[in-house]
């Protein structure tokens, strides 16, 4: 067996990065790899939490990379090409992602 994956908020600190998406992106990775994460997020605990919830809810979905990765790119093109320069889409990507599961549980 692999070694767990050690890894935590790159890129969100001076570069204002954002560390659901960074989170998630690095999860995505892992999985494809096979490997664990121990994610660290040096005291943010909202941020554990939304990690640990999302996890959860992937994982009871049985939600593939691709999947995911599709669910991204829908994000990027309804919030992300709308969004003003420098300005945080109106619609969280935790908040998106676990709506957009919900309802695809909900058609089967």
């Amino acid at each position: 067996r692999s070694s767990d994956l050690a890894t935590g908020n790159w890129g969100c600190g001076a570069f204002g990065g954002d560390c659901r998406l960074k989170a998630l992106l690095q999860i995505l990775a892992a999985a494809e790899a096979g490997r664990d994460v121990v994610y660290f997020t040096f005291g943010d605990h909202k941020l554990m939490t939304d990690i640990c919830d999302l996890h959860t809810v992937l994982t009871e979905n049985e939600m593939t990379v691709g999947q995911v990765f599709k669910l991204l790119l829908q994000y990027y093109d309804a919030y992300i090409t709308t969004c003003p320069a420098h300005g945080r889409p109106h619609v969280p990507l935790y908040t998106f992602l676990l709506d957009e599961i919900s309802d695809s549980a909900d058609k089967i």
